[in-house]
């Protein structure tokens, strides 16, 4: 028994020793297989050779010499990939799990366990549906899923809404789109007539294919009535498309923070049994602007922060419908509506957060429910040995972790987590 414990412990030293040699001797190979690729694919051929002459100017000084983790190696060069491009959708990825002879069956399995995963736990794009206070809708948009798999849900969240005076759809903490049909279905109930919404540009083929809103959907159109777009700093890619496209149609006002600015559409490239890319091999074109945004983010209409963006709406929403009605009853139920909805204005608890060690991090940030987990609205400030952040949030359940140096770490000093999304997060809960 002990010898053969003895042997484990040797092989899994050897292991790890090999591994290291290996990934040593094999990143030139990996940095060329994402140099080539970017410069075939990558929607800015300009950009890529500024990529490629950073990225191997840093190899060449020995940059990456003393890396000797996978994930690390990744890191690093998604950092220095996104240095020069600002492209957020642009990154590489590691995975220890070495590809075989199967690769494609349990890539598609895989695929299709995290896809019925994603949409189950966000209710297939439409996370919540309400009826606030003055007769105004409200639906939380965290995805947009597959429009196959989606359509219903949608058509539901809409007919449920129909009859409301305004609209509130919440972006706070939506990462994106995963069908390029499924934002022009959505927004196909918001206007009259089949109207030209977003365009994508292809490097590759050097087509625009254009995208309209639908002319004809089941149900009833929601036209005619104020919209208004809830976003924070994490509103990402499908999110801010839907944001963007919105506000230039004048056709939302958009309320929040601005938001994180990812325009490009990717494809993931495998480099080698270890490596992938994320390419943005596309970009959006908004047929107004002629332009879209990618490393500027959404400009809120009403900045607020992303905690009381829901509130903010709400109350405009309210004003502006008192402002353009004559009718004295419904004004009189509008200043009832505005009186109740001041009465319930979010109240927040200050929490300070603490992250022991790390003392050589560069930077630290929390990020959590109280920020609609933003990446970077909450720096931490480092004090002696410990990270320290001061924070509001309402009481309740609040999900958090730390952003250490771009890694995403749950709370040590804190058993308390949960999963969301297939990741797991601390739990914190605020009398």
């Amino acid at each position: 028994m002990i010898r053969r414990t003895i042997f484990l412990i040797f092989y899994i030293i050897t292991f790890q020793v090999c591994y290291a040699q290996n990934a040593e001797l094999n990143k030139r190979e990996t940095i060329e297989g994402i140099l080539k690729v970017l410069q075939d694919r990558y929607v800015f051929p300009e950009v890529a050779d500024s990529m490629q002459n950073f990225v191997m100017r840093n190899l060449h000084w020995g940059k990456y010499d003393a890396i000797s983790e996978g994930e690390e190696f990744a890191l690093q060069l998604t950092k220095d990939l996104q240095s020069v491009s600002k492209d957020l959708h642009l990154k590489v990825q590691y995975s220890i799990e070495k590809t075989g002879d199967n690769e494609d069956s349990d890539k598609e399995n895989s695929k299709e366990t995290w896809m019925n995963q994603i949409l189950t736990e966000n209710n297939y794009g439409i996370k919540s549906k309400k009826i606030l206070e003055g007769n105004i809708g409200y639906l939380e948009i965290p995805m947009f899923g597959p429009l196959d798999r989606c359509a219903d849900t949608i058509i539901s969240a809409i007919q449920y809404v129909i009859d409301t005076d305004a609209l509130i759809l919440d972006l706070r903490s939506c990462r994106g789109s995963l069908d390029e049909n499924t934002i022009p279905f959505m927004c196909s109930y918001f206007f009259k007539e089949s109207t030209h919404f977003f365009n994508i540009y292809s490097r590759e083929t050097d087509f625009t294919k254009q995208f309209w809103t639908y002319a004809w959907i089941p149900g009833k159109r929601y036209t005619d009535k104020p919209i208004f777009v809830l976003t924070s700093s994490r509103t990402f890619s499908g999110g801010e498309e839907l944001a963007y496209d919105l506000k230039y149609a004048d056709r939302a006002v958009v309320v929040g923070e601005v938001t994180r600015g990812g325009a490009n559409p990717t494809n993931l490239e495998r480099i080698n049994p270890y490596f992938t890319v994320s390419v943005p091999y596309m970009r959006s074109v908004n047929p107004i602007t002629q332009t879209n945004w990618e490393g500027t983010g959404v400009q809120p209409d009403i900045p607020a922060k992303s905690n009381i963006a829901l509130y903010t709406a709400q109350m405009a929403a309210l004003k502006a419908l008192f402002e353009k009605s004559s009718d004295e009853n419904y004004r009189t139920k509008l200043t009832q509506a505005i009186k109740a909805t001041e009465a319930n204005k979010p109240m927040f608890r200050q929490i300070e957060f603490k992250l022991k060690g790390f003392e050589n991090a560069k930077e630290v940030f929390i990020s959590g429910t109280f920020n609609s987990w933003s990446r970077t609205s909450s720096p931490m400030k480092k004090s002696g040995k410990h990270w320290v952040a001061t924070v509001e949030t309402e009481p309740g359940k609040v999900g958090y972790k730390f952003l250490v140096d771009g890694r995403w770490i749950t709370d040590p000093e804190n058993p308390k987590t949960y999963t969301e999304n297939g990741y797991e997060n601390s739990l914190l809960v605020v009398e």
